[in-house]
């Protein structure tokens, strides 16, 4: 009886399972998210590339360019001279927005290089919220930029973005770190950038518009952090930089290398990381 058949089947090696799919959840804060880009310059040091990203608010203007192709320092070169003048800019016209959007834009065109999403590099998920139903809304699909513009459109300051019988604004409003996005999208493991920790006292705010943000502030902080816990939350110390405080761009730059500097050993742990940079494998 010949059972050669049989002694090559259990000589046959079974399929090996695949490395973990490691995906960023990137979370709002204005300017505070220049934070996200010393976070970024670390993880692309290090070799350490995302399989996924989501973002919501300045971490979509992030997530975007990182899914892109575009490195933290040609964004961080994109918004290192940025004020806040170049923003706000009076939008005599609309009557849902203080503020016009075309410097917005500008920023986000500048920091991505594609148009549609299907362009991109890696699988990005942009988070808005539609302003008529109160719901959270993930985008993955279409034209990038504006998707990009509906997740960073800070109700009253400016324009909503219309898609199809939805308007939509900042998706802080309803999740401040997209991690279950991260997750739908495939991630095995996801590490969270919380750019809103809680703040120090704030002096008495001067101006109608310092009442304004530490208002949206407080929303912020309020959100939830995206219905699931990451594997690993870094959190740059960036608490008591007002939004708009645009002459510390560079502090939060550097707080966020900081931050992702003090979390590298566990993340490579977590990973599984080697010499070579292979990941461990899923679980």
């Amino acid at each position: 009886m010949n059972l050669d058949w049989l002694f090559k089947r259990v000589r046959t090696p079974m399929p090996k399972p695949e490395p973990l799919r490691f995906g960023l959840a990137l979370g709002g804060g204005a300017i505070r998210g220049v934070a996200h880009l010393g976070v970024l310059a670390v993880l692309e040091r290090e070799g350490i590339r995302p399989d996924v990203v989501a973002g919501v608010s300045a971490g979509a203007i992030a997530g975007a360019g990182i899914a892109s192709g575009v490195t933290a320092a040609e964004m961080f070169e994109a918004v290192r001279r940025a004020t806040w003048f170049q923003f706000a800019v009076p939008a005599w016209r609309s009557k849902l927005s203080m503020f016009e959007s075309a410097s917005l834009r500008a920023l986000v065109e500048k920091v991505t290089t594609t148009h549609d999403f299907e362009e991109l590099e890696l699988p990005f998920a942009a988070l808005a919220c539609d302003l008529l139903s109160g719901t959270e809304v993930t985008i993955t699909s279409g034209p990038l930029r504006e998707a990009v513009l509906a997740s960073a459109a800070i109700p009253g300051l400016f324009e909503p973005v219309r898609r199809g019988d939805q308007l939509l604004v900042d998706g802080q409003l309803l999740v401040n770190v997209p991690v279950q996005a991260a997750r739908d999208l495939g991630a095995d493991y996801v590490l969270g950038v919380d750019i809103m920790p809680p703040p120090s006292v704030s002096p008495e705010p001067p101006d109608w518009r310092e009442v304004l943000l530490l208002s949206w502030d407080i929303v912020q902080r309020g959100s939830r952090r995206g219905g699931a816990a990451p594997d690993l939350m870094v959190t740059p110390a960036v608490g008591s930089m007002r939004p708009w405080d645009f002459v510390h761009i560079a502090d939060a730059y550097d707080a966020g290398v900081a931050a992702m500097e003090e979390s590298l050993p566990r993340l490579r742990t977590d990973l599984g990381l080697d010499e070579g940079g292979k990941r461990a494998l899923a679980r």
